[in-house]
């Protein structure tokens, strides 16, 4: 592809959201030239339970019936990702948003068509910042205890923003000079047009532009006209018109009778040539930020290109009345020889070389960090400040990425765009086949230390802490994490968890005076125990001992989040709803939870009991009992005691709703379908917690040394052993068990009782021919028939049942499952799945 057929480079047609959902639109190709309006979506995801690869891409429908047979110019992710912005060469632009399944996307904003063909085809585009701090790591430093010890901070970006929190604008800039700003109410994307000059002849009009915000929030524009090599740059001030409301609507201010205006101001217009002149053509412009550094200043890069290379031209705008260092004056730069405005100083800086063609530049980690990547299928990460290269080294004193644990990108295949991940470990590649490869950090030096494994953890723990604290999908740093699992020894998992845990400033060692429901909510938990579970899983779907750890302390976790969420709802009468009515659907949507905890008690009981008959097994090094390692590891045994005071609740509900005698039959039904459930366990409640809470007793009364509790907690939970100080409470454990619980269980009932569904024994397949699957979410038995309305985890697998999260919230606002239309009990994403092979 040559330089003079790409002159809109600072577009892209490639874009990777927050949220994981990879959007891209393939060149159109001459035997296919319905392909111009094409839009496909793609994600990563877990293909077995071992292994992660790319989704084959789904057509985003909507656009061809948009956009028509017009080419797709550029696509673009909102702050959080959910909204997308198409735009086409004509300057068309539609809005699609995501709420809840990743593959589906709702349009809900079309610009209307044009009649300026061409001219109106937007060369610049840019999201507005939301006013939201970004979080960023200080390096992972070993000190003097030989541990690393972590650091995050926060900055804020700059204006300008939407008034409204949780509302969307948007600003582009067309070929003919016109700017374009849209911005939401409510739902709905609100227009306005503004000429960016009066004086602009068609042969003049723009090839190039691109936005930055800068320190006072107004926007710096950057514009450049091919035909007379002519670069401008405008002050873009955005003025809101309008209120934010307490209801999260917006409401217009009585001052003016526009919801936004646009001032504009030129700083900046001159001819711009290659500094060397060994590059003719200007490629790429991209406006940066400034980073949080009190020096840093707006910077504006120029790329000029040619099919032997690229220079980079680096801008500055500098604002006075700022003081400037004196280094700053000495630098001998040409200045802005007609200012327009005399506030702002234009500084040329040094330029950079580069011998390999470059295709993209993107600014990153709240732009301190510069993406370079060329047609060679490269990738450069470079220092805003010095434009130096970030190396792969070993340094295992300091890290702060990937970079300095020995890592680096792979080497890829010629490419057209290239875009990273959000978490900046991952890459995708669109190629001239119009197909999408995935790319990820690998090892690239070899490292003859026994300590490799630390300094790699700890990378990874800082991506994974700071994705977690973003609202950033983790995908591809679990990607990551699993296949260095695959190809080290198994110290490194659980490295990589300690190092987590440290990261993110959680402890398995719980305070004596922890609150287990304000434990419960802790999002730093799920987190955790999303990450293990997912390192903990093998091909088939299967779960290592400490992957099952996790697993079942997430369902722990999600039955008492869902039962108070129920409890409530039964308690609450809902506007326009019959109170039989509500109770009776929530109820039944927490029966297969219900049954999960009853199954999992017998589960339980199950292998304390054969533990009990042979006093000698679980005291042998090698033996394994997760049921016994559950109640020894103080965040697991919260939770079973949590779980265990939930199901006493329900028993006092059923009771009291029997003696009430509720009239409506569909309730009626569903408390006696819930008392038939927990009557079925061969475990009696009451009794199993007594011996819970003796077990938790003893332990914080006899293992006071921090450090000591520590060791041991860490050990059970990453490890799945008993370390030989616990063997006393093993004796201890069995003792009670076959004195006070052992004569009440229902043994042939147990001994018979299925509990292999739960995932915590071996992967638990439905027969083929009864045609049923379980719902990982409601725990609950889906038909293959309904497989068309089923959706798929992508990062553990699970399924289940697609409802209407609109329909569902509006008529029962406190139903458990509305928390999770967005995301899987594992912390990834739904997909909606109407193939079968996707489900294995």
């Amino acid at each position: 592809m040559t330089i003079q057929n790409k002159l809109n480079n600072s577009l892209s047609t490639v874009a990777w959201s927050k949220v994981g959902l990879i959007a891209f639109a393939p060149k159109p190709a001459a035997d296919d030239p319905a392909r111009a309006s094409k839009v496909y979506t793609s994600y990563i995801h877990c293909t077995d339970g071992e292994h992660w690869d790319i989704a084959k891409p789904q057509l985003l429908e909507d656009v061809h019936r948009i956009h028509g047979n017009a080419q797709i110019v550029h696509l673009s992710w909102s702050f959080f990702g959910v909204e997308l912005a198409c735009i086409d060469a004509n300057g068309r632009v539609s809005i699609f948003f995501h709420n809840g399944l990743l593959n589906h996307l709702t349009c809900v904003y079309q610009s209307p068509s044009s009649v300026d063909g061409i001219a109106a085809g937007i060369v610049g585009f840019r999201w507005l910042n939301m006013n939201k701090p970004v979080l960023l790591n200080n390096p992972a430093t070993r000190q003097g205890d030989k541990q690393f010890h972590y650091g995050i901070h926060k900055v804020s970006p700059f204006g300008p923003w939407h008034p409204h929190a949780n509302k969307q604008a948007c600003i582009g800039v067309t070929r003919s000079g016109k700017l374009k700003f849209w911005y939401q109410l409510d739902v709905r994307y609100q227009e306005v047009v503004q000429d960016l000059e009066t004086d602009l002849f068609p042969e003049d009009n723009y090839n190039l532009a691109s936005f930055g915000s800068d320190r006072d929030n107004t926007l710096v524009l950057a514009v450049y006209s091919a035909a007379r090599h002519i670069l401008k740059l405008f002050r873009v001030s955005i003025h809101w018109n309008v209120l934010a409301t307490g209801g999260g609507n917006m409401q217009q201010s009585k001052q003016d009778s526009d919801w936004a205006t646009i001032q504009v101001k030129r700083i900046y217009s001159n001819e711009i040539y290659c500094p060397n002149y060994s590059h003719g053509e200007l490629t790429h412009l991209e406006v940066f930020s400034p980073t949080n550094h009190p020096e840093s200043r707006l910077g504006v890069y120029a790329v000029h290109s040619s099919e032997k290379g690229s220079t980079i031209q680096k801008i500055e705008v500098v604002t006075l009345p700022i003081m400037l260092h004196s280094n700053f004056h000495a630098l001998g730069l040409r200045r802005n020889p007609l200012p327009d405005d005399p506030t702002d100083i234009v500084q040329f800086q040094d330029y950079h070389d580069l011998n390999r063609r470059l295709i993209g530049l993107s600014s990153l980690y709240a732009d301190n960090i510069i993406c370079c990547t060329y047609a060679d299928g490269s990738v450069e990460m470079r220092q805003r400040l010095t434009f130096a290269e970030t190396m792969s080294k070993f340094n295992p004193q300091s890290v702060l990425n990937l970079f300095d644990a020995g890592f680096g990108f792979p080497s890829a295949e010629p490419a057209l765009e290239i875009c990273i991940s959000p978490n900046m470990v991952a890459f995708v590649l669109l190629n001239t086949a119009a197909e999408l490869k995935l790319y990820y950090m690998r090892p690239i030096l070899k490292v003859e230390d026994n300590d490799a494994s630390a300094p790699i953890a700890a990378a990874i723990a800082l991506r994974h802490t700071i994705a977690c604290y973003s609202t950033m999908t983790c995908d591809d740093i679990v990607l990551i994490a699993s296949v260095e699992s695959l190809s080290r020894p198994a110290e490194f998992q659980e490295a990589v968890m300690k190092q987590t845990h440290r990261a993110i400033g959680f402890s398995l060692d719980l305070s004596k005076d922890v609150q287990a429901d304000k434990f419960l909510v802790l999002p730093s938990l799920q987190k955790l125990l999303c990450l293990q579970a997912s390192l903990g899983t093998l091909s088939g779907w299967r779960r290592n001992p400490a992957g099952m750890m996790a697993w079942a302390s997430i369902n722990l976790r999600l039955f008492s989040f869902a039962l108070t969420f129920t409890l409530k709802a039964t308690h609450q009468k809902q506007p326009g709803v019959g109170e039989g009515e509500v109770k009776g659907d929530t109820v039944m949507t927490f029966l297969g939870l219900a049954r999960w905890c009853i199954d999992f008690l017998a589960y339980l009981n199950k292998d304390l009991f054969e533990l009990g008959r042979n006093p000698d097994k679980f005291l042998k090094p090698d033996s394994l009992s997760l049921p016994l390692i559950m109640l020894l590891g103080a965040v697991p045994r919260l939770l079973i005691r949590y779980t265990l005071r939930g199901l006493r609740g329900l028993e006092q509900l059923i009771a009291r709703n029997n003696s009430k005698g509720d009239s409506d039959p569909f309730t009626r039904l569903a408390y006696q379908q819930l008392d038939e459930i927990l009557k079925a366990g061969p475990v009696q409640v009451g009794t199993f917690e007594k011996l819970v809470n003796d077990v938790d007793n003893f332990m914080r009364t006899n293992f006071q040394d921090p450090v000591e509790r520590l060791g041991m907690e860490q050990s059970l939970f990453f490890n799945a052993r008993i370390p030989v100080e616990l063997h006393s409470v093993v004796h201890r454990i069995r003792a009670v068990y076959l004195q006070r619980i052992k004569p009440d269980i229902d043994i042939p009932t147990l001994y018979f009782y299925p509990t292999k569904w739960l995932g915590l024994e071996e992967k638990y397949h439905v027969e083929e021919a009864e045609g049923v699957e379980i719902d990982g979410l409601r725990k609950q038995i889906m038909k293959v028939d309904d497989r068309p309305a089923w959706r798929r985890c992508v990062r553990c697998g699970s399924v289940a049942a697609i409802e209407d999260s609109t329909k569902s919230y509006n008529k029962f606002p406190s139903m458990w499952t509305v928390a999770f239309q967005r995301n899987c009990i594992c912390g990834s994403s739904w997909v909606r799945c109407s193939d079968p092979s996707l489900l294995k």
